[in-house]
C-alpha cells in the first residue's frame, strides 16, 4: 500500500513569493516484501485535483479609490460656472474638459444666482464627479462623471410630487395682490391673466372689488418644497364687469386648450395685450396731447409701461413685415394677420424676429426698450384692420371661441362637473372660514 504525504515548501519571509508556484509534492512508496528496497522517490509537477493544500493564502491586491476633495458652491450674480470653479483653484485644462462635457446636455451660459454645484477632485486635481443643480429646478440636475479617462454629462429628470389644490380668492384692488396674499405666487397670476384668460379678461379694465376668482390647480413638491405650479384644471372668475369658467381640455387636435361650461374655447384671435405687464400708460386716444411734441397729436395705440428687456410676443398668428428701425417708432416689428389686420411693437430694445418670417399667438418677438422717439422704457402697441387704426381694448368686442367637436361633449362634461364639484367645496369651506376664522 502507498503512502503520500504532502511536503510544503518553507519560505523565508525575506524571500520574495511567488503567487503562481505550488508547494514541492514528494511521493513516497513504502517497502514492499515481495519488491524489495524502496523505490526512489519521484517530483510531481502537477497534483491531483482531489489534494488540499494548507497554509497562508496569497494576498490579492485590491484597487482603491484615490483620496478626493469634495467642493461645494453656490452662484452669485454675474456668477459663471467657470469664474466660480476658478476661484477654487481647478485649472483651465479640467475647465476645458469639463465644459466639453457639459455643452452637450446643457448650456453654461443661462446659468442664474443661486444655482449650485458639488464637484469632486483627487489628489492630481482631475475632475472624478461634477453635479450642477439650477435653484428654480432642482429636478433637472446635469451630472458629470469620469469614465475611462473621458467625462460624460447627462441630464437627469428625478421624480416630483404633484399635488392637486384649490384656491378661492376675492378680489380687492387687483388680481395680483389677491394672488399673493392668499401665499401664492406670481406665475399663477401670469398663468390665469395670460395662458388662460388673456383674450377674454382685461385685467386692468374688467375687475370690481368683490369678485371672486377659484381655482383648481396643480403644485409640484420636492421633499416638501415647492418647486413650481403644473396645470390649472380650472378657473372661475365671477365678477360685476364678466363671468368667465375655464376647464383645462384637450381638443379634436391634440391640442391643451381651455373651454367654458358650453365646450366653447376661450382662444380669440387676438390676445388682448402683447406682454405679462399690466400696467397701462397711455391708452388709445385720438386727441391725446404728446409728452414731447407739446401739441395733441392723436395716441393711436396702447403704452405698457415696463421695465427695458421684458419680453413682447405677438398677439396673433401670422407673417412678420418689417423688423427693423421706423422713425419715431424706433425699433419696430409689424406682424400682418388674416383678414386685413396688421399689428405693431414699437421702441423695443431687441428684435428677434426676421422679415418674412412666420410667427404664431404668444411667440416671443423683441424685448422693450426706449428707441425711436419715446420718454422712457416701454411698449407702443398698435392694432390696424384695414389701413384704419382699432382701439386694442376692443379688438375681441363680440367674438367667439371654436366649439368643441360633438363627440368629445361627453367626456369634456364628466371632467366639468367633477372639478366644479371639487370647487365647490372649497368655495364652502371658504365661506365657513370667513364666518367662523380659520
Amino acid at each position: 500500500m502507498a503512502l503520500r504525504f504532502e511536503i510544503l515548501s518553507q519560505r523565508s519571509t525575506a524571500m520574495p513569493v511567488d503567487p503562481a508556484s505550488h508547494p514541492t509534492i514528494v511521493a513516497l512508496a513504502a517497502t514492499d516484501s515481495t519488491q524489495g528496497a524502496a523505490s526512489t522517490p519521484t517530483r510531481e509537477s502537477t497534483p491531483p485535483a482531489e489534494w488540499t493544500f494548507v497554509g497562508p493564502p496569497t494576498p490579492t491586491r485590491i484597487a482603491e479609490p484615490p483620496p478626493t476633495r469634495v467642493v461645494v458652491d453656490t452662484l452669485r450674480r454675474g456668477d459663471s460656472i467657470y469664474l466660480s470653479l476658478k476661484r477654487h483653484r481647478v485649472s483651465e485644462r479640467q475647465l476645458a474638459l469639463l465644459d466639453q462635457a457639459l455643452s452637450k446636455v446643457f448650456n453654461p451660459a443661462k446659468v442664474k444666482p443661486d444655482d449650485y454645484y458639488a464637484l469632486t477632485l483627487d489628489t492630481l486635481n482631475v475632475i472624478r464627479r461634477f453635479r450642477y443643480t439650477p435653484h428654480r429646478e432642482p429636478d433637472r440636475p446635469v451630472h458629470v462623471e469620469l469614465r475611462d479617462s473621458l467625462l460624460v454629462g447627462r441630464q437627469l429628470a428625478l421624480p416630483l410630487d404633484r399635488r392637486t389644490e384649490t384656491l378661492v380668492v376675492r378680489i380687492e384692488d387687483n388680481l395680483s395682490n389677491a394672488i399673493s396674499q392668499a401665499g401664492e405666487g406670481d406665475a399663477l397670476t401670469d398663468r390665469l391673466a395670460d395662458k388662460i384668460y388673456g383674450a377674454v379678461i382685461d385685467f386692468q379694465l374688467d375687475p370690481r372689488r368683490g369678485d371672486q376668482i377659484g381655482i383648481v390647480f396643480e403644485k409640484f413638491y420636492q421633499d416638501e418644497r415647492f418647486i413650481r405650479y403644473g396645470r390649472v384644471l380650472l378657473a372661475s372668475y365671477t365678477g360685476q364687469q364678466v363671468d368667465k369658467l375655464g376647464i383645462y381640455f384637450t381638443d379634436a387636435e391634440g391640442e391643451d386648450a381651455y373651454f367654458d361650461a358650453d365646450g366653447q374655447s376661450l382662444g380669440r384671435m387676438f390676445l388682448l395685450k402683447p406682454l405679462s405687464v399690466r400696467r397701462i400708460t397711455s391708452r388709445f386716444n385720438r386727441k391725446r396731447f404728446h409728452p414731447i411734441l407739446k401739441k395733441r397729436v392723436p395716441h393711436l395705440g396702447t403704452d405698457y409701461g415696463a421695465a427695458t428687456g421684458t419680453k413682447v410676443w405677438t398677439t396673433a398668428r401670422g407673417l412678420v413685415t418689417h423688423a427693423g428701425r421706423k422713425g419715431g417708432y424706433g425699433k419696430l416689428v409689424e406682424v400682418t394677420h388674416p383678414n386685413g389686420y396688421r399689428t405693431r411693437y414699437a421702441h423695443l430694445s431687441k428684435i428677434l424676429v426676421r422679415k418674412g418670417q412666420r410667427v404664431q399667438q404668444q411667440q416671443l418677438i423683441g424685448k422693450v426698450g426706449a428707441t425711436g422717439r419715446a420718454t422712457g422704457p416701454h411698449l407702443h402697441y398698435e392694432i390696424i384692420r384695414d389701413d384704419r387704426h382699432i382701439n386694442p381694448e376692443s379688438v375681441n368686442k363680440g367674438a367667439t371661441g371654436q366649439p368643441l367637436a360633438k363627440d368629445l361633449r361627453p367626456a369634456f362634461a364628466l371632467r366639468r362637473d367633477a372639478l366644479l364639484s371639487t370647487l365647490a367645496i372649497a368655495k364652502s369651506q371658504a365661506r365657513l372660514a370667513a364666518i367662523y376664522g380659520d
